[in-house]
């Protein structure tokens, strides 16, 4: 009995790996495995949110044009992290928030609405290009 539900824990894992899986899963058995699943995708996303904005910044320093809020991010986010990876751990598309001096990546977290307490939230400060550090 005890291998049988570490093979279950295990291919439940896998599932929630993989971008493309969660969303079912999520719908399926978040209902019932709430106190599980959430901190699963929220360390999930917040490990993509990160990805993403190390690229952003990554593309700021090397003074590439970075992608407008709105379409032009998700058409970005989707083109360079193909695989499922453009949406949070919930199904939703991420969201690009810019300032002159940061940015942010958001996702609308749990609850799948947007400016609510458990909203996940990852900032980039954005050097000027040709700044030397001191």
């Amino acid at each position: 009995m005890g291998k049988i539900i570490l093979i279950l824990l295990f291919l439940f894992g896998a599932a929630l790996y993989f971008p493309q899986t969660r969303p079912a899963i999520v719908n399926t058995l978040e209902p019932i495995l709430r106190p599980v699943v959430n901190p699963a995708l929220r360390w999930q996303t917040r490990n993509e949110m990160n990805r993403i904005a190390r690229e952003l910044g990554g593309m700021h320093r090397r003074g590439e044009d970075l992608p407008a809020p709105g379409d032009g991010f998700q058409y970005w986010v989707g083109r360079t992290f193909q695989g499922g990876s453009s949406q949070d751990g919930w199904g939703n598309s991420y969201i690009l928030r810019a300032w002159p001096d940061s940015l942010g990546i958001v996702s609308k977290g749990p609850d799948q609405e947007l400016d609510t307490s458990d909203d996940l939230f990852i900032s980039q400060s954005l050097e000027r290009p040709g700044r030397n550090r001191r």
